[in-house]
């Protein structure tokens, strides 16, 4: 009798215990739930940047590549990397680094294939500037605050010379991480940043 008492009091301690540890590491987890949200950007591989939510999908060599393009333009711009002419900014994205240039580069690329757009097929899937405009506007509210400050001409052509620019080092990484673009998408490219310069101070 005396035994089957001590057992049972063991179960209703034992029960007791593992309660109370759920309830601890429940605890736990709500605690920690800010530090798990960030795993993913972490798990980026070095291409995570400031204001990231962790869903972002960018390769580690392309985001490395357009880093060191852009390092390269920063020293001896190309005379013709734009349709009208050197690399020159006056916003303050020129002031921004190199690995949040890459990131926004990256991110509008994808947000603009998602969205079904193809360079071999321009003139059926072109996103209109104002779509891109507002991509990048929610893009830069949420990773740089000099942005957010920034008066609203800036803001404008902060993002204008940052979808340009964007647009320029993917396509310059791409061709320097493959055997070249067909010539559709070579034209594509031409007759999509010829779309874009057109839209400065509009």
């Amino acid at each position: 009798m005396c035994g089957t008492r001590a057992a049972e009091r063991w179960r209703n301690a034992m029960k007791n215990f593992v309660r109370e540890k759920a309830v601890l590491f429940g605890l736990a987890l709500l605690i920690a739930q800010p530090f798990f949200v960030q795993l993913p950007v972490a798990a980026q591989v070095g291409t995570a940047v400031s204001g990231d939510t962790g869903t972002e999908k960018r390769s580690p060599t392309f985001f490395s590549s357009i880093k060191e393009i852009a390092a390269e333009q920063d020293k001896s711009p190309s005379k013709d990397w734009f349709p009208t002419g050197p690399r020159h900014f006056k916003s303050g994205y020129g002031r921004v680094s190199n690995d949040v240039k890459a990131a926004f580069a990256i991110d509008l690329q994808n947000w603009a294939f998602e969205k079904g757009e193809r360079l071999d097929n321009l003139n059926a899937t072109y996103i209109p500037y104002k779509k891109r405009e507002e991509f990048a506007m929610w893009w830069w509210m949420a990773h740089d605050q000099n942005y957010k400050k920034a008066a609203p001409w800036d803001k404008d052509q902060w993002k204008y010379e940052a979808i340009i620019d964007g647009t320029e080092l993917v396509w310059k990484a791409g061709n320097r991480s493959t055997a070249g673009y067909s010539a559709a998408m070579e034209m594509g490219h031409r007759g999509l940043m010829a779309q874009l310069i057109k839209t400065e101070g509009k």
